[in-house]
């Protein structure tokens, strides 16, 4: 039993449903879009044209807006 139950958690902690792809895409659409404007360093920018980097951590996928903001999209597929 708690060899079951500690498989499941390192599952869920690694989230490999999760891809790069799926976390950037969840992003843009919670923002409105690949053609929402978005106030990136000051200038009015399509989400699409502004550049993203994805950090795996246990749980969850970091997406940073270079020099601007971080989403976290969960394991769940839930963007915080």
């Amino acid at each position: 039993m708690l060899i079951a139950f500690i498989a499941v958690i390192a599952i869920f902690a690694w989230s490999p449903w999760l891809t790069d792809s799926y976390a950037i895409s969840a992003v843009t659409e919670n923002l409105g879009g690949p053609d929402q404007e978005y106030d990136y360093i000051g200038v009015m920018t399509p989400v699409s044209d502004i550049p993203k980097t994805v950090v795996r951590v246990p749980y969850a996928i970091l997406v940073y807006f270079p020099g601007e903001a971080m989403y976290i999209v969960t394991f769940w597929g839930g963007i915080l």
